[in-house]
């Protein structure tokens, strides 16, 4: 074999370059490629062992027309056209500032596609962002229907014992008002125990998590470990995607592989009409490996983490923020009530005040955000006069906001074009008497500017707690190639948004709230210095979500309700 072998921060990554041309990545672990010490299976012919490595494809990427002749079993993202047929063009090991990188070039000249595989290592982290990149190089469209951003063949390799014994895969649940709770499971708990001789074992079950919509952790953080309890040594793994995603655990020809993806055609409606000339790059994912327990690897990936978020001053300082919502004045604000807060806030040290949601509203709040102008009947004195009482006290301001949606009674919505909301089947998405602006529409952009801008200028606003509280579905039909297509587009639309507020306000502190903990991603937080982890309201139940938060995200981003004794 031609292998390349990569050792770098206490991660060892094997590459073989076949005889024709392919490229597989063989190995990804804590622990050194050691082949006396893999788990073989039986080769029929020769009666001895191998390391059948024919289907440890680095990248598995399907387009629309094309033939998979190998065998799959059902809805598995394997023995993908063209990624069993992809050809090494070269390997590319670089180094920039913040530290090594690896980019594998290869090509399909049947579809007419080039595409890199980035694997970008962090100084002192065991752990490795990936993503591809996909390049029509042809001179007709080509239509994705998957893109892996990771994919690893050989996950159970290690150590000479049985999948059902050794292995067991760990993922956080996640709900409103139950986020963040882990649960552990060995591969036959979960219907992927050994059911044929080892060197065909191929079933139809995968195991695995996924997203669809906007909701980015509606029911799973987009995360997980792979345990190897033989060998003491695991995987670990997120997606940093603010939307649809999508991992796989599952058997093909005696292994067992792990992928990660952001959407997928099959479970979430994305596909994407590739033009000549046109480039599509998959959403980042990071992946690492650690040899000890659970909280190493949760270790590794805080110190990741740490690397890939916006630098400021805010996880520096940690201050101590009032919110006027929770067990308190439950979204109706006034100047007469909020005075007293502001005046228990500041003797109780608070350093920032937040008036939560109804302080545009004169009566029900809910179904009338949108247009954010505060109610003169809920301030008479105007809402300046509150803001900057908070000023007076030492403390800095700040409002609610949920500025990706319009509700139903917003007279703004009727005096706005219709392609500023999610469109399907020709009709306006509705959710909880809310419609979704589309952050692609350069005019919704300009709407969401005008409001932060005014709410920053006019009333020094230094803190906005941005909520979110609807989950659009699929996605939208208007100007894209489906309906998970214009949802992606939409998505990298809003976090290139929030990277031009930080550009104009560096100290402006934007909580990420999506009814508490509903896109807790790193995509999100790599932006964002502070999470809402939750809107539970018993603080008993909210035991277990603040001692599993430093798993979701780093200790110093995660927002942590306190309630009056």
């Amino acid at each position: 074999m031609d292998l390349i072998q990569i050792d770098e921060n206490g991660l060892h990554l094997v590459f073989e370059k076949t005889e024709d041309f392919g490229c597989k990545l063989l190995h990804f672990s804590a622990l050194p490629f050691d082949e006396r010490s893999l788990l073989h299976v039986h080769d029929r012919e020769t009666g001895g062992l191998r390391l059948n490595t024919e289907r440890y494809n680095l990248l598995e990427i399907m387009i629309s027309g094309q033939n998979r002749p190998g065998e799959r079993h059902g809805n598995k993202y394997i023995s993908t056209s063209p990624g069993d047929r992809m050809k090494l063009v070269y390997f590319a090991d670089k180094h920039n500032e913040f530290g090594r990188k690896l980019e594998i070039h290869m090509e399909d000249k049947t579809c007419g596609i080039e595409t890199i595989s980035h694997m970008q290592f962090y100084n002192g982290v065991q752990a490795v962002r990936c993503w591809t990149d996909v390049k029509n190089v042809g001179t007709e469209p080509q239509g994705l229907e998957y893109v892996s951003s990771f994919a690893l063949t050989g996950i159970e390799k290690e150590g000479m014992l049985s999948t059902d014994d050794k292995m067991r895969v760990w993922y956080p649940h996640n709900g409103w008002q139950r986020e963040m709770q882990w649960e552990s499971y060995t591969f036959p708990q979960l219907g992927l125990a050994r059911c044929q001789p080892e060197e065909i074992q191929r079933s139809s079950k995968v195991i695995g998590a996924t997203n669809i919509g906007n909701w980015s952790t509606k029911e799973y953080l987009p995360m997980g470990l792979l345990e190897n309890t033989e060998t003491g040594s695991n995987l670990f793994w997120q997606i940093e995607h603010n939307g649809s995603w999508h991992w796989e655990i599952s058997d093909q020809m005696g292994n067992f592989y792990i992928q990660l993806s952001g959407p997928t055609e099959t479970e979430s409606h994305w596909w994407k009409n590739l033009q000549p000339g046109e480039t599509f790059t998959t959403v980042p994912v990071c992946v690492g490996s650690t040899l000890g327990k659970f909280d190493d690897a949760m270790g590794e990936l805080t110190k990741y983490r740490r690397m890939i978020r916006r630098k400021n001053a805010d996880n520096e300082k940690l201050c101590v923020i009032f919110n006027d919502y929770m067990n308190c004045l439950w979204g109706n604000p006034t100047t007469a009530k909020e005075l007293p807060l502001i005046d228990a806030a500041h003797k109780a040290g608070c350093e920032y005040f937040c008036v939560d949601a109804g302080w545009y509203a004169d009566g029900f709040w809910w179904d009338n955000v949108g247009e954010w102008l505060p109610s003169k009947e809920r301030f008479p004195n105007g809402l300046e006069e509150v803001m900057d009482y908070i000023r007076s006290k030492g403390m800095i301001p700040g409002v609610w906001l949920e500025i990706e949606v319009m509700g139903i009674c917003c007279p703004k919505a009727a005096r706005v074009h219709p392609d500023w909301f999610f469109t399907r089947h020709g009709k306006k998405v509705h959710d909880r008497s809310r419609w979704q602006l589309d952050f692609r529409n350069p005019e919704v952009v300009e709407h969401a500017n005008e409001v932060v801008d005014r709410l920053v200028r006019d009333y020094h606003v230094g803190y906005i707690k941005m909520d979110y509280n609807i989950e659009p579905g699929i996605g939208t039909e208007l100007n894209a190639d489906s309906v998970g297509d214009g949802l992606l587009g939409h998505e990298r639309a809003y976090l290139a948004w929030l990277d031009s507020v930080f550009a104009r306000y560096p100290d402006l502190v934007i909580e990420n709230c999506s009814s508490g903990g509903m896109r807790i991603d790193y995509a999100m937080l790599s932006r964002h210095s502070i999470q809402s982890t939750s809107d539970q309201e018993d603080y008993l139940r909210y035991a277990s979500i603040a001692a599993n938060a430093p798993s979701g995200l780093t200790p110093e981003q995660s927002a942590i309700w306190s309630y009056p004794m």
